[in-house]
């Protein structure tokens, strides 16, 4: 009613634009040392996590979360020790869908560490692992990191999964 009021001009100003509020206070997030996430990467690697090759990933590459997760085997050069980005897993609509990145800038093509390839390799043999496990249920993709019947991780299990590490 006051919404309708004011657009309809019959109250002539809208009051509360005349309040003063303080400034939103950003609170500036605190970066991991090298100790810190090398820590972090050993009780992941040292727990069996499944998810260890995507910690790997993105504390040593700085992927975005919809990037790691719409990463392809296919985008994997390991011979010439490389990972493109060109790609992204994204909640639309109550479905997931993997999509291009929103701009070109998005897209890169990166070095792979020794410790990225390493985790990488060890991501593929979990991933046949879960796949012979799985049998007949296996829901085939390419995708790197997948759930145990192959399907793609649903992102906020991935914030999930972070949180329970941290």
């Amino acid at each position: 009613a006051l919404t309708q009021a004011v657009t309809e001009e019959l109250i002539p100003k809208n009051v509360a634009t005349l309040l003063k509020l303080p400034p939103a206070r950003k609170r500036a997030g605190t970066a991991w040392d090298s100790e810190e996430a090398r820590r972090f990467l050993e009780a992941a690697r040292g727990t069996d996590d499944p998810l260890y090759a995507a910690w790997v990933l993105i504390l040593a590459l700085g992927l975005r979360k919809g990037e790691l997760l719409g990463l392809a085997w296919d985008d994997i050069d390991e011979d010439a020790g490389e990972l493109t980005i060109g790609w992204q897993l994204q909640r639309v609509r109550k479905q997931l869908l993997r999509r291009e990145t929103k701009t070109d800038d998005s897209d890169a093509t990166l070095p792979l560490p020794a410790i990225c390839l390493a985790a990488l390799r060890l991501r593929r043999a979990e991933q046949a692992a879960a796949r012979a496990a799985a049998g007949s249920d296996w829901q085939g993709n390419d995708l790197v990191f997948t759930t145990r019947n192959g399907t793609p991780i649903e992102p906020r299990n991935l914030n999930r999964a972070w949180d329970l590490r941290c």
